[in-house]
C-alpha cells in the first residue's frame, strides 16, 4: 500500500536540504577560515587573502574572515582594500572596539586626522573599559600637536591601568614637548620605575633633565641608555649635547701669548707706536664643535670681550691693579662673520693707543665670551664657551 505524503512532509524535506546545505557551507567556510589562518602564519598572505574570501563567501556572516581578510591586506601594504573590509565587518557589528582602533590606525598612518579620532572615539564608546582607544587617541594628539587633549587621554589611562609604564612615558613626552620638562621628570621617573629597561623612557627623561640644566642626571640618563640600547644612547647624547668652542686664534692674536705683562700696546703692532690715539682693528677665529646659527652668532650683543678676573683665564695682569696707562677693552667686537663651511665664526675688535703712546695692554688675559645659539636652539656649553690665550683651550 502506497505510503501518501502530505505538503507538510515535502516541506520539512526542503528545510532538512538547506538545513544540509547551509551545514555543508559552514564547515567549508570554517575549513577555508582555517586554511588562511595556516597560509597566514606562514606568511603567505596573498593565498592567505584568497582563502578568507572564500570563506565570506560561503559565509557572509563571519565577521572574523572579515578580520583576517583586512589583516592580511594590511600585512600586502594594500590599506585602501584593508579599510573597505573592515567597515564591511563592522556593519555586520559595529560593537568591535579592536576593529575601531585597526580602523583608526589606518587613518592614522594616512594622515586622515579625523577620520582617525572618529574611529577611536567609537572604540571608547562600545568598550570604555579598554585602555588602547584613549591611549591610541592620545597618541593622535600627540602627533598632531593638540598638547592638552593628549594630556587628558593619558591621564585617563593612567587611572585606568596605574601600574602600565605606557601612560606615565607618553605624558612625560607630551609634557617636554610642552615645555614643561618638572612634570615630564615626575612622569617618566615613575615610568621606569615601574619598567626600569624601558629605553624611550630613558631618552625622554635625559632630554628634561637637560632642558632644566641637569647636566648630571641628563649624563646619567645617556649612560643607562646606552647599556640599553647604544644607538639610543648615541641619539640621547647628541640630542642633550650643547655647543661648545674647540679652539680659537690666528692673525695677530697670535700674538697675545707671547708677550710679557703689562706690555705696551705697541709691541702687538708696530703701527702704535708713537702714534697718539691711533686705533687698529685685530681679529680671532673661533672654531665650534656644531653648527651654529648664523644670525645668533653674528649678532654682536652675543659676544663679549673682559678681563680675566679668575678661574681657567686667571688674572688680567696677574691680579696686579689696572694702569693709568692700560689701554681700554671694547665691550663688544665690531664685526663678526660666520662660516658655515667651517662651523667658525670670525670676530674682529679695536684696540687703541692712548694719546701719550704709552698705553699697555695684558692680551693673555682678555676673555672672549660667545652666548649664542647653534642651530637647533641649544645655547652654549658653559664649560666651552670662552676663551683667552692664558687658558690655551676654551673654558
Amino acid at each position: 500500500m502506497a505510503i501518501t505524503r502530505s505538503a507538510f512532509d515535502y516541506l520539512d524535506d526542503m528545510f532538512s536540504t538547506l538545513a544540509s546545505q547551509e551545514n555543508l557551507k559552514a564547515q567549508a567556510a570554517n575549513s577555508a577560515l582555517s586554511t588562511g589562518l595556516e597560509f597566514y602564519q606562514k606568511k603567505e598572505y596573498s593565498r592567505a587573502a584568497g582563502e578568507f574570501k572564500r570563506a565570506i563567501a560561503m559565509d557572509p556572516t563571519n565577521v572574523q574572515s572579515y578580520n583576517f581578510l583586512a589583516n592580511s591586506f594590511l600585512a600586502q601594504k594594500k590599506p585602501d582594500e584593508a579599510v573597505k573590509v573592515y567597515k564591511n565587518s563592522l556593519a555586520l557589528d559595529p560593537y568591535q572596539d579592536s576593529v575601531h582602533v585597526n580602523l583608526g590606525n589606518i587613518y592614522l598612518q594616512q594622515k586622515k586626522y579625523h577620520l582617525a579620532e572618529n574611529e577611536y572615539k567609537a572604540a571608547s564608546k562600545v568598550n570604555p573599559g579598554s585602555t588602547l582607544a584613549p591611549y591610541t587617541l592620545g597618541q593622535l594628539y600627540v602627533q598632531t600637536e593638540r598638547y592638552p587633549e593628549a594630556v587628558t587621554q593619558f591621564k585617563k589611562v593612567q587611572k585606568m591601568a596605574p601600574f602600565d609604564a605606557n601612560p606615565y612615558y607618553s605624558l612625560g613626552l607630551t609634557y617636554n614637548k610642552q615645555g614643561n620638562h618638572a612634570e615630564a621628570v615626575k612622569q617618566l621617573t615613575q615610568a621606569v620605575r615601574l619598567k626600569p629597561k624601558m629605553a624611550p623612557a630613558h631618552l625622554e627623561l635625559g632630554v628634561a633633565y637637560a632642558a632644566l640644566g641637569d647636566s648630571a642626571k641628563a649624563q646619567k640618563e645617556v649612560d643607562i641608555l646606552t647599556k640599553l640600547d647604544p644607538a639610543q644612547g648615541e641619539l640621547l647624547r647628541r640630542t642633550i649635547a650643547q655647543p661648545k668652542m674647540v679652539s680659537a686664534g690666528g692673525g695677530l692674536t697670535d700674538n697675545f701669548s707671547s708677550l710679557p705683562l703689562p706690555s705696551p700696546i705697541s709691541w702687538l703692532d708696530i703701527s702704535f707706536d708713537n702714534a697718539p690715539n691711533k686705533s687698529k682693528e685685530f681679529s680671532m677665529t673661533f672654531f665650534f664643535d656644531s653648527k651654529m646659527d648664523a644670525a645668533s652668532v653674528q649678532d654682536l650683543n652675543n659676544w663679549t670681550i673682559t678681563r680675566a678676573s679668575g678661574g681657567a683665564a686667571g688674572y688680567y695682569n696677574n691680579t696686579l691693579p689696572i694702569l693709568p696707562t692700560d689701554a681700554s677693552i671694547p665691550q663688544n667686537p665690531i664685526s663678526v662673520v660666520y662660516d658655515p663651511e667651517k662651523q667658525s665664526a670670525t670676530i674682529s675688535f679695536l684696540l687703541s693707543q692712548n694719546a701719550t703712546s704709552t698705553a699697555t695692554i695684558d692680551p693673555a688675559h682678555m676673555v672672549f665670551k660667545f652666548s649664542g645659539k647653534d642651530v637647533r636652539g641649544k645655547a652654549m656649553d658653559s664649560s666651552a664657551d670662552q676663551f683667552a690665550y692664558a687658558a690655551e683651550t676654551p673654558f
